[in-house]
């Protein structure tokens, strides 16, 4: 499976997050900011619940909103002193607020009216309220109004500004208004306002010092402004991200304070905006809490607390969880062996969650994630990987895996499982151990896996699974004019004619290439003519009766979506093969393996033995990916033969024969291979026959690694084929640059 196309995948599957942390003991990983961690302490009972959101601090108060209901916490010596919250005043229906650093509570409270799917906001009115509770003023918004798609629970509508200014942000305008409640201007954010109201942001953020800060974001472009007073006059004017060069600021979370404004970023850490300073600082790094970096709101209290809402993690529950922090020095907490897991780009929440889950259980050792992000973090990892005080371990997926496997950068793991006395080879699907096998050394074992294929028309091609590229050259004759997808041809080159490049055109023993051979040119012609439009790797296009059609296989519910109980016009044939057995492509997610100049290789097998032996019991219509375990396979596919019954009041129920009642097993929608939307499909329970054939499947799943010179190669062919496709060079001389550059490659 090239890369690309997987990468791709998994980051629209994913909800990935991502965290970068440090490890103590050693200079270059020195755990916590500045000789500090933030201790967590989770604040069991509160009121948390998916509906509370839009937490704040004021005074001896921590406020939050449910079902536009204001309510807040007394607060004792920084922490709770009550689980639950109590109304506050008679603030009425309340679509945001905020709360001054004298106590002052605001609310802005419109008139709401849902329209056609989308939520108006009319008129309505802004109130302030004394810290007893009293009115101090109300300010009228009649006339004002404003449409947006949905509100997000912390809506950002209203900011606290220096000396009991308030900022409201209303349509085009963000209105300010002064201490006793009289308009003092408006603020044009007409020419930075997102064009578009579908799928964007736009918050008002609460600074140091009573600054005030507009965020506008637009398909994950994100622009801060802060609005500075200029003579009576707020202008917006666009930050400087001075201390975050290099990160990607598309995946982070901003969060408003009276203390600072906070971002939380990518790589795990919080940051913290000196305004006087003007550049973003670390605060902490969220894995030094055992803690997420996906934190729903941040409310920093005051220098060295703050509070911290998560979804909760690992539960059915829809409830959140709130957490206290509180920073202490490095001397007042219990050491502990420090380990880095060392990640590129991404990984997943099951493995930020195993971390979390080891750290809080484990009495002398501590995992630390560290991300390797931007354009150069592939060129750190390496620098790190070499460098006398290596990560402990490394996350294999997005990497050149055989690079570092050929170099020895890796242990071999089977020499661990065959110490284990909880996991051995033969708990694994044989096929995922081969492909993390380089040159007899198991370098990683990935916890779960996904399969690829291609379909065909089975009137077209036949109803028995696999084929050659040649059959596919000879479908494509019996139906002229047809495409054989939407997919670009750089994209079908690599997916489709891929290995067939490499096995043919490029001969290994002698170290030399025939690209500029007819063969090729016919090859690549054939494929153009067959290919989207398109000249981006994902660029796609609709095509009038395709002859294939690409799709993942993830579990047993999408094989039962797309093959078992499809209408049977669709054949699952697979990718091309050299002797036209089935050929499907496998990926997988969460192998780490173990770095060979690590000083705590021992430490490092027992978390991911740990991490693999984690028995998380996955219901098989829920399953992301299927596990790479026989035994919870297995599990899965058996719970899934199981057939439920209707039951009335805790009985089963009969049918008139007297027969137990069978219900649907699973019910919902996906797009067919067609492009079409099923609705709400009902299943009942696999049987036998769909087991057998969903194991099949897997058995012909090649789950070898990336293979990187491959995509070296496509790459170098789609590159030059470009001037073909705009008619600026001919055939023949494009395949002749190809020839050259291919031959220096495959020489190095």
């Amino acid at each position: 499976m090239g890369k690309r196309i997987l990468s791709f995948i998994i980051y629209f599957v994913l909800l990935a997050s991502l965290l970068s942390l440090s490890a103590c003991g050693r200079q270059e990983h020195q755990r916590g900011i500045d000789g500090y961690i933030y201790e967590a302490e989770l604040l069991s009972g509160t009121v948390t619940t998916s509906r509370s959101w839009n937490f704040k601090v004021g005074g001896e108060w921590m406020y939050y909103v449910e079902d536009y209901m204001l309510y807040r916490i007394p607060l004792k010596d920084g922490s709770l002193a009550a689980k639950a919250g109590e109304k506050v005043f008679d603030s009425g229906k309340t679509v945001d607020y905020t709360v001054d650093e004298t106590g002052a509570l605001y609310c802005f409270k419109p008139v709401m009216d849902w329209q056609e799917g989308r939520v108006e906001l009319k008129g309505g009115v802004l109130t302030k309220h004394r810290a007893d509770g009293s009115e101090d003023y109300s300010f009228s918004l009649d006339g004002r109004e404003d449409s947006y798609p949905f509100l997000y629970e912390i809506p950002g509508f209203l900011a606290s500004g220096s000396g009991g200014r308030v900022f409201l942000r209303s349509g085009n305008e963000i209105i300010v208004i002064d201490r006793d409640g009289r308009m003092l201007c408006e603020i044009d954010i007409s020419a930075i306002r997102p064009v578009s109201q579908e799928d964007v942001v736009e918050r008002l953020l609460e600074g140091e010092d009573g600054r005030v800060y507009y965020l506008s974001e637009v398909a994950e472009r994100r622009t801060v402004y802060e609005l500075v007073d200029e003579d009576g006059v707020y202008r917006p004017r666009a930050m400087q991200m001075k201390g975050l060069e290099g990160k990607d600021l598309s995946l982070g979370y901003y969060h408003g304070s009276c203390q600072g404004l906070l971002y939380s970023g990518a790589d795990g850490i919080l940051y913290r905006y000196s305004a006087k300073e003007g550049i973003w600082k670390a605060l902490l790094r969220w894995g030094d809490s055992n803690l997420w970096q996906d934190a729903l709101e941040v409310v920093r209290d005051s220098e060295g607390r703050l509070f911290a809402l998560f979804s909760s993690h690992g539960s059915d529950v829809a409830a959140r969880e709130l957490y206290l922090l509180e920073r202490k020095s490095l001397e007042e907490i219990p050491e502990k062996e420090e380990l880095v897991l060392a990640c590129y780009d991404m990984y997943t929440n099951d493995l930020e969650n195993a971390v979390i889950a080891y750290n809080r259980s484990n009495d002398s050792c501590h995992i630390t994630l560290q991300m390797y992000e931007g354009e150069d973090g592939l060129a750190r990892l390496d620098a790190g990987l070499a460098s006398s005080n290596p990560p402990d371990m490394l996350n294999l997926w997005g990497l050149d895996v055989k690079k570092y496997s050929e170099k020895r950068a890796l242990e071999d793991l089977s020499i661990y499982l065959e110490k284990s006395e909880k996991l051995g080879r033969e708990n694994f699907l044989e096929g995922v151990l081969e492909g993390y096998t380089v040159e007899d050394r198991l370098v990683g074992i990935p916890s779960e896996f996904m399969c690829f294929t291609m379909f065909g028309n089975a009137a077209e091609v036949g109803e028995k699974a696999g084929w050659t590229l040649e059959d596919i050259m000879l479908l494509t004759e019996r139906y002229p004019g047809r495409k054989l997808n939407g997919y670009s041809f750089s994209r079908n080159l690599e997916d489709i004619c891929g290995s067939y490049v490499m096995e043919q055109f490029v001969d290994w023993e002698n170290g030399a290439c025939r690209f500029d051979s007819e063969e090729f040119r016919s090859l690549v012609q054939w494929l153009a003519e067959h290919s989207g439009s398109g000249t981006g790797y994902y660029d796609y296009e609709e095509v009038e009766a395709p002859l294939t059609v690409q799709e993942r296989v993830f579990t047993l519910l999408e094989y039962l979506h797309y093959v078992s109980r499809s209408d049977g016009e669709m054949t699952m044939m697979g990718f091309p093969s050299a002797d036209g057995r089935p050929l499907h492509r496998g990926g997988t997610v969460n192998a780490v393996g173990i770095i060979s100049k690590s000083r705590h290789k021992e430490e490092a097998w027992q978390f991911i033995e740990y991490f693999l032996c984690q028995d998380e019991g996955q219901e098989w219509e829920s399953a992301l990916y299927m596990p790479t375990r026989r035994d919870l396979l297995e599990a899965i596919l058996e719970d899934a033969t199981v057939p439920e019954y209707w039951t009335d009041h805790g009985e089963v129920r009969k049918d008139g024969k007297g027969e137990p009642e069978q219900r649907w097993k699973w019910k919902g929608s996906y797009r067919s291979l067609k492009g079409e939307i099923v609705d709400y499909e009902y299943y009942d329970c696999a049987d036998q026959e769909e087991i057998e054939g969903f194991l099949d499947m897997i058995g012909h799943t090649d789950f070898s690694l990336d293979d990187y010179l491959q995509s070296e190669v496509t790459g170098i062919i789609a590159e030059e084929m470009g001037s073909y496709f705009t008619g600026d060079k001919a055939l023949e001389e494009v395949t002749k640059v190809i020839q050259n550059r291919v031959s220096t490659l495959i020489q190095e």
